[in-house]
């Protein structure tokens, strides 16, 4: 009985930590979008621009919030799954989450300043 607490609280910050994603997904989706917002307003008048960005947004968090759930509970079981098929399952979990943020990390990157950030291992040691 005593695994049951420590597994639930691992399955409790995989839960967290997947929604934490999704809401930096989201948050990438709605920085993309307002760049291309920006770049309607050289084609259409800016208050033309504002309401296509703003519906474009709405309809975005309208759908994405009825499935952040859904996905969430849907990612943390299949990563649950594969970590047991795995020889150290909570290490390859957090291995796999590591490697999830990084790329959120790198899209963010180069979404916000337009190239793609060169990483030097040596940097890190």
């Amino acid at each position: 009985m005593s695994s049951s607490p420590k597994q639930s609280l691992f399955h409790w910050f995989l839960g967290f930590y997947f929604r934490l994603l999704c809401i930096l997904a989201v948050d990438l989706v709605v920085t993309i979008i307002n760049g291309k917002v920006l770049g309607l307003a050289s084609i259409y008048e800016k208050p033309v621009a504002t309401l296509i960005g703003m519906g474009v947004v709405l309809l975005l968090f309208f759908f994405l919030f009825s499935i952040i759930d859904k996905l969430t509970k849907f990612v943390l079981k299949m990563t649950v799954e594969i970590g047991n098929l795995l020889v150290f399952r909570k290490s390859a979990v957090l291995l796999i989450l590591c490697g999830i943020s990084y790329g959120f990390y790198m899209l963010y990157f180069h979404t916000w300043f337009g190239f793609w950030p060169k990483i030097k291992i040596a940097s890190f040691l």
